[in-house]
């Protein structure tokens, strides 16, 4: 019986360390895919919080660890590009506005 529970556990764990991988590796996918496509400033977003799911509750130096660190890295990064661009180029992105107030 007492073996029986600890075999429980143990599948539990695994359970939980797969999930955390899952996190990371979806965060991962999700910040590279928000810096690809250069408009997705919610995937950062959702890679931040993926990547902050994998992170807890994993272990140091874990593939988990290491991913959801990597995710929230990329997604800080790809949010702070985009809001220096907006900032930097608001009066050409104005226009740009504009003008596409104009033709539709």
């Amino acid at each position: 019986m007492a073996t029986e529970e600890i075999g429980r556990e143990e599948m539990t764990d695994a359970y939980c360390a797969g999930r955390r991988v899952g996190f990371g590796i979806s965060a991962m996918v999700l910040s590279l895919l928000a810096m690809v496509s250069l408009l997705g400033a919610e995937k950062a977003i959702l890679a931040i919080v993926l990547g902050a799911l994998a992170l807890r509750g994993s272990g140091r130096g874990t593939l988990a660890r290491r991913l959801g660190l990597i995710a929230i890295c990329i997604g800080a990064v790809f949010l702070l590009v985009v809001t220096v661009v907006v900032i930097v180029f608001r009066d050409q992105l104005l226009e740009i506005i504009l003008t596409l107030e104009k033709l539709s």
